[in-house]
């Protein structure tokens, strides 16, 4: 297929360096970096260069997996992250690019130790966002994750060492709760933390064992089980479904298998729900009913706050 004009035009700003003229002309049609993978890299690098890093970053995440394709864009994507102070995100893609095993990390390990040490030499703006994320339970659920997207700007040992006091307040919704062990995880934290769960005690969690929320055999089968019901006869409500099931994945984090024994007896009987028909009543059934309805009360919560917090 023939290049466009268009594409021609962007191509000789991009090796002449007008950054400002690339921008120009792919703004109109923004929408196509959406699917144009290598327009993306062009629109991103060009934002890059005229310093709108919040922006690049934004839409360099939206095609996160193009960026792990050679140096020079996986370079773009960290440099990205360092100039936003996204050193949760920074030490996340970090290892991801560990387990492809890529060996150029070095001077990428240097350059985000050298920006947390800077951030650290800001001491009183580091101590505001320590301070405020050591109380999330203080907070309302919406002001909670508004304290997670500025907790990012934390350097590593710092959200670390917050993170495990929040993994043992109780006063911690358990989506907060999770989402902070999910990070602390993704970063390639691999020691014991004591963690808070919805039995009311707290247990020794080993980090190195965990996996993400939803990096699991336990949400394969669920998943599967549900798109087998569902994804013929009724796709709005599968779509509904999978969104709850999300949730409950993160509120029994990171103990889901003892939960989720039997995957299918936990989706026949959501289905049993949404169509109005009886439970049957067994041990297993008397156990989900339980779970659920813990679930339907931490789900309230997040309703309720949501509703006061427009």
């Amino acid at each position: 297929m023939a290049e466009s004009d268009q594409m021609k035009k962007i191509k000789q700003a991009v090796a002449e360096e007008h950054w400002q003229t690339v921008l120009n002309l792919i703004e109109p049609n923004v929408e196509k970096i959406q699917i144009d993978a290598q327009l993306n890299y062009f629109f991103v690098l060009s934002l890059f260069r005229t310093k709108h890093y919040v922006e690049g970053l934004k839409y360099a995440n939206d095609a996160a997996d193009f960026y792990l394709q050679n140096a020079q864009k996986r370079k773009l994507y960290f440099s990205l992250m360092l100039a936003c102070q996204d050193f949760l995100d920074a030490h996340r893609f970090l290892e991801v690019l560990r387990k492809h095993h890529f060996n150029d990390l070095d001077q990428f390990e240097a350059d985000l130790m050298k920006k947390e040490n800077e951030t650290r030499e800001q001491s009183q703006t580091l101590n505001q966002r320590l301070k405020k994320f050591y109380h999330l339970g203080d907070l309302s659920i919406a002001e909670a994750n508004k304290e997670l997207e500025v907790a990012k700007q934390l350097p590593a040992a710092e959200y670390f060492q917050a993170a495990q006091f929040i993994f043992v307040d109780p006063f911690v919704h358990p989506l907060i709760r999770a989402t902070v062990l999910e990070n602390v995880v993704l970063m390639g934290q691999q020691k014991t933390v004591s963690y808070y769960w919805l039995d009311n005690q707290n247990h020794d969690v080993n980090l190195s064992n965990l996996k993400g929320i939803l990096d699991n055999s336990v949400n394969q089968d669920l998943t599967n089980a549900l798109q087998n019901k569902l994804a013929d006869q009724d796709p709005i409500m599968l779509s509904g479904l999978l969104k709850e099931k999300d949730l409950y994945l993160s509120y029994v984090y990171p103990f889901a298998k003892q939960i989720f024994l039997k995957p299918l007896d936990w989706v026949n009987y959501w289905l049993d729900e949404y169509y109005g028909r009886a439970h049957q009543v067994t041990k297993a059934t008397q156990s989900i009913e339980k779970w659920q309805t813990k679930f339907h009360n931490f789900t309230q919560q997040l309703i309720e706050d949501s509703e006061i917090n427009k």
